[in-house]
């Protein structure tokens, strides 16, 4: 709701002042559905990954199994992260903190994508590559199943991979 036009006020001020509130509101504040300890020990996973130093997807699932996350969600579209507690409806909307370039236009790429995939599994790089890497091969978002041990990649026309990890039997 926006705050009521004073009078006596000029417009342009007005319309300042209503950037500015927005400017200031955050993008993704903690979930309201989650405990804000949780909530916080989740961000700070992704925030690990996402360093400069990288956090090794094994290492990532095994904090993530600990806080009770049973699946999580990349949208590089809307750039965010949303992980999914275990059988309570919680959910954590987190902003994504690499940007990357958006997803539109960009064509789908199989190849680019195993390319990108192979290359994280050998340890090249860190997260910022990854995404930047699935990006590039039409990635719009991915979700990541760690109890069905699959990642599943879409792209915007509704194409999909489904990759499982390292030693996962499959269905």
């Amino acid at each position: 709701m926006l705050p009521p036009f004073p009078s006596g006020c000029r417009l342009r001020t007005y319309l300042h002042l209503l950037q500015n509130m927005l400017i200031s509101a955050p993008a993704h504040p903690p979930s309201d559905t989650m405990q804000p300890a949780t909530s916080a020990a989740i961000r700070a996973v992704w925030e690990k990954v996402h360093s400069p130093k990288g956090f090794p997807f094994p290492s990532t699932i095994a904090a993530l199994v600990e806080l009770g996350v049973t699946r999580y969600r990349a949208d590089y579209t809307a750039a965010t992260v949303t992980a999914y507690l275990d059988g309570t409806g919680e959910t954590d909307v987190a902003p994504l903190p690499a940007k990357h370039e958006g997803t539109s236009g960009k064509q789908w790429s199989l190849a680019g994508l195993r390319e990108a995939i192979q290359n994280a599994q050998a340890g090249a790089g860190n997260y910022h590559d990854f995404s930047a890497a699935v990006v590039n091969a039409g990635v719009a978002d991915y979700t990541t199943y760690i109890v069905g041990k699959k990642v599943v990649y879409n792209g915007v026309l509704g194409e999909s991979h489904t990759e499982w990890f390292p030693g996962a039997k499959k269905d």
